[in-house]
């Protein structure tokens, strides 16, 4: 509460438990005067406060400074915590004195619930060395149910005999496969195949997950523990307990055992799968098991997600938006590079063993898409396999028609956010089959080559996003660049950062085919095969052991696909003809910005304001959806702080004037003096090195190194040439 002063105000914890569909809320609460003129506001309001959130049980410990032991000479706040008990149906439990002086006995420290009916045992007692108040506990009879145990299918690849596996493959008759007629046919026919060698060579069983957080305990171990708590239990119920006496003495020796025999333990399993030496993949893997270096935005969906939900939010929430399809195409114009250029059409062409052999290659995650076969496997069966995925690649590339299986896409949901609650917090990625991925980066090759290859620029020269020599750090670098020299020059520069909803959701195919033959000059087959990529896929959400139904995805490039993000680059390209300042793309991340005189502030938001109306012109037109809630803008200069007196608006919305913006991952202030950046860095510095405390004793100097170098140093390193020169001694010395 603002208007109580800070001396007087509540300290308070609140975290809240689901336990078999039971909402509890449990609280730590410290009042910090005994003769709190404020109490009962405060105690009253945060109770109002957990009541609108509406919790089954509620538990209400900590210091409260009022003496309940006194209810013949009630104090104003015993008398105003009382009543508001009442008024809530909360009771005081009882667990006898809890502050216990030389000179007096007092029990200040409570324990308050509205389920008095479930409570078994309520009492203070001494555990405390470091404060003359008592330890104050309770038991309650929550019926916790035995988690289900989860089970998962796994197979064991460190089995397979690779030549006994390619001796297996070579003698399949593939007859069927090149006698089909249709690409759909083929594909299936040589994945069955595939699955059928895997079946044989590596067969999937089902294996129980057990909850092993200190899997190097020990029976041993466990009865030492067991041995050292028993001793400190009999010298805490000893009324005559003194520290020194034989039962301390004993208490000490069991718990220096307990203490070598974990220390041991935890070592050799930390020599044993933390070793510096493991294969790398190995290593993160199980670093992660452990909960080393575990991004929290990686952790699944909160319970009670529901997977088809997400799957039919993420099919057809970017139809909530009501962006306008238009009836008739648009009229697409070049980059203003372009003048009348005399370029060859694009087609796609036949690929060879060599091209996919390497292709295959690049490719390394191990993540499987609906058919279940790695893409570890198919390179086991290199280079026999090459021959006939060359036959299959080239059928399709000549018949123009993708495999409907490989249109088939299981979507693993990734939060955006650290505590996601709704299905627009999470970010859809495709994980496709491993074959369909190696043909993509064939197709993806020869795009890119043509575009590069070509005497005129087709892409937009500040187009950053999925393009050889081009980055984040590299758009960023162009950015500042642009803001520092303006600020040399004692001008401002009016910065907005441009955002989109669900823009890859949104991506229209019928105007994507004229983007590609008007702007990018491809053949009308080569829109065939893109057009047979895109259409009529079908996708669904897992969720742990939970699939969801398939549905039909009508518009879009599916996330996850290197495809797919350079057939958004080429859609939203000619966004640029349509402005008149300065901008920079990242894929759907656009900046625009304008730099001049501070007296002429109003007029470089005016020239903003008009830039972003062709924005919403074209986004119209283009069927995506700006988000002017997400959108930032910011004014930099030296001068200080620059309030323009017209309102930045886009899409009928006012966008408010930031003094911090985050661009593409880098924290930017007004005056670019980096002081959040560094802040940024360090706090995810010191949250990535918290996570290896757990075994920070135990790892050993090559570990640690090996670890700070992979997870630490790249966060330092982030677009560091950047912002690292333009930051101050004192700066450079936090950092």
């Amino acid at each position: 509460d603002p208007e109580v002063p800070i001396g007087f105000r509540f300290e308070y914890l609140a975290v809240q438990a689901i336990i078999n569909e039971q909402n509890i809320c449990v609280i730590v609460l410290y009042n910090p005067v005994c003769s709190n003129p404020h109490f009962s506001r405060c105690y009253e309001k945060l109770l109002l406060d957990l009541l609108d959130i509406g919790f089954d049980r509620m538990f209400i410990v900590g210091d409260f400074n009022i003496n309940v032991a006194t209810p013949n000479q009630p104090t104003a706040n015993l008398l105003a915590l009382n009543r508001i008990n009442a008024t809530f149906n909360l009771t005081v439990l009882q667990t006898g004195p809890t502050r216990i002086t030389e000179t007096t006995t007092t029990t200040i420290d409570l324990m308050i619930t509205d389920s008095a009916d479930i409570v078994i045992k309520s009492k203070a007692c001494c555990g405390n060395s470091i404060s003359d108040h008592e330890v104050v506990y309770l038991l309650a009879d929550i019926k916790v149910r035995k988690p289900t145990p989860q089970t998962m299918q796994v197979r064991n690849f460190r089995s397979i005999d690779p030549v006994q596996l390619q001796a297996d493959f070579q003698v399949r008759d593939l007859r069927l496969f090149y006698n089909a007629t249709d690409t759909t046919t083929k594909a299936d026919l040589l994945t069955a195949e595939l699955k059928d060698l895997l079946d044989n060579h590596a067969p999937e069983r089902t294996i129980t997950i057990r909850d092993r957080r200190t899997p190097w305990l020990s029976e041993n171990i466990k009865q030492a523990v067991a041995l050292r708590n028993m001793a400190y239990t009999l010298y805490a119920r000893n009324p005559n307990r003194v520290r020194g006496n034989n039962q301390w003495q004993d208490y000490i020796q069991k718990r220096d055992r307990a203490s070598s025999l974990i220390f041991a333990a935890k070592k050799s399993y930390a020599e044993q799968h933390f070793d510096h030496n493991l294969p790398a993949k190995k290593l993160w893997c199980n670093l992660q098991r452990e909960g080393i270096h575990n991004n929290a935005k990686k952790s699944p969906p909160t319970e009670g997600t529901d997977a088809g939900d997400l799957n039919h939010f993420f099919c057809n929430g970017h139809r909530q938006l009501q962006r306008p399809t238009p009836t008739t195409t648009p009229t697409t114009t070049r980059i203003r590079t372009t003048d009348g250029p005399d370029i060859a059409e694009f087609n796609f062409c036949h690929t060879n063993s060599d091209e996919i052999c390497r292709k295959m290659h690049e490719i390394q995650t191990n993540a499987t898409g609906p058919d279940q076969i790695p893409i570890s496997f198919i390179k086991l069966l290199s280079p026999f396999i090459l021959p006939h995925l060359s036959h299959l690649f080239n059928s399709i590339i000549d018949t123009k028609s993708f495999p409907l299986n490989w249109k088939k896409a299981i979507i693993t949901p990734i939060p955006k956010q650290s505590n996601p609650t709704q299905p627009k917090d999470y970010r859809p990625i495709s994980v496709l089959p491993a074959i369909s991925k190696v043909f993509e980066k064939v197709l993806l090759c020869q795009v890119t080559d043509f575009l590069d290859s070509s005497h005129v620029p087709l892409l937009a020269s500040l187009q950053s996003g999925y393009r050889k020599g081009h980055s984040t750090t590299t758009a960023l670098a162009k950015i500042v660049h642009d803001v520092y020299s303006n600020m040399d020059d004692d001008n401002c520069t009016v910065m907005v950062l441009v955002d989109f909803s669900l823009a890859f959701n949104c991506v229209n195919h019928r105007l994507l085919r004229t983007k590609l033959q008007n702007e990018f000059f491809f053949s009308q087959t080569a829109c065939d095969l893109v057009a047979s990529f895109l259409e009529h896929r079908k996708q669904s959400v897992r969720l742990g052991n939970v699939v969801s139904d398939e549905l039909d995805v009508l518009d879009g490039t599916p996330q996850g696909s290197c495809l797919s993000a350079l057939l958004f680059s080429l859609y939203i390209n000619s966004l640029p003809s349509s402005l008149k300042c300065h901008y920079h793309l990242y894929a759907d991340d656009l900046q625009v910005y304008i730099s001049g005189p501070v007296s002429e502030i109003d007029r470089l938001v005016r020239a903003i304001n008009t830039d972003l109306e062709a924005i919403v012109t074209w986004a119209d037109a283009n069927c995506l959806a700006p988000n002017p809630k997400k959108t930032q803008a910011i004014v930099f200069s030296k001068a200080g702080v620059v309030v323009p007196q017209i309102d930045i608006a886009f899409g009928g919305q006012i966008v408010p004037l930031s003094n911090e913006v985050t661009n593409l991952g880098l924290k930017l202030d007004h005056n670019l003096s980096w002081s959040q950046q560094v802040n940024d860095v360090i706090l995810k510095v010191f949250n990535v090195l918290r996570t290896f405390r757990r075994f920070a004793s135990v790892l050993s100097m090559q570990t640690r190194r090996k670890l700070v170098q992979a997870v630490v140093m790249p966060i330092y390193t982030y677009a560091d040439v950047v912002y690292y020169p333009g930051l101050s001694a004192a700066l450079k010395e936090r950092l």
